[in-house]
């Protein structure tokens, strides 16, 4: 949306200007995805240790340890990205309010006041934050639950790196579990971004709807007049 004039501000003084958010919002959307698929990606990587346990040597045992740090660098890197492109989006969108005559600065306000929108919009809000906060608590116990074993799995990828034969059902046990524990928090975060991805939609697509509708009644008061 580029940038539109809204009249004048309440005091009289410039215009106000209705600023665009869409590549803002495409970003955040393209970097939540990103992270989400990414650290699903990781969960799976025990997969990677345990065949690095068949295949003992510093050969396989060297790429899962790259393939882990691979993926936490990209996984922070998407991360970081996501929270820039989330606070210039939601920036941009809590200032376009002011323009269209919205005294709150609740960027899910912009899908106007219609009761059916607004319900809508307040299921998505309360199940995004659920499914966002279901994630967090899941990783949080899966990572307590994961520290009674991470000696072991640290002992089993030394002896792999080292060239020395690992007991096969141990290393299916420790490295399963993890894969086990680690899974769900994975998949909820996925669908917490799938759920963001519609949040920042409906918002951004309301704006533009707030945009058009103002240009259409500039356009007809120049006509009018």
């Amino acid at each position: 949306m580029a940038a539109a004039r809204a009249g004048l501000a309440p005091d009289g003084g410039r215009a106000l200007v209705i600023r665009g958010i869409s590549a803002w919002a495409t970003a955040a959307m393209v970097c939540v995805a990103a992270a989400a698929l990414t650290n699903l990606a990781a969960a799976f990587l025990p997969i990677v240790d345990l065949r690095a346990v068949h295949h003992p040597g510093p050969a396989t045992t060297g790429l899962a340890s790259a393939l882990r740090v691979v993926a936490a660098l990209v996984l922070f890197g998407f991360v970081l990205g996501f929270a820039v492109a989330w606070g210039g989006w939601s920036r941009r969108a809590r200032g376009n309010l002011l323009g269209f005559g919205v005294r709150s600065r609740r960027v899910v306000d912009s899908v106007g006041r219609a009761p059916e929108v607004r319900r809508r919009m307040r299921v998505l809000t309360w199940l995004l934050w659920s499914t966002v906060l279901a994630a967090v608590v899941t990783r949080l116990l899966a990572w307590s639950a994961g520290r009674s074993t991470a000696g072991e799995i640290g002992e089993v990828r030394a002896q792999a790196w080292a060239g020395q034969p690992v007991d096969d059902a141990l290393a299916a046990h420790l490295f399963g579990r993890e894969l086990v524990l680690g899974l769900p928090a994975a998949v909820l975060f996925v669908l917490a971004a799938a759920l963001t991805m519609v949040f920042v939609g409906r918002v951004t697509s309301a704006q533009y709807g707030r945009v058009a509708r103002l240009r259409a009644r500039e356009l007809a008061g120049a006509f009018g007049s």
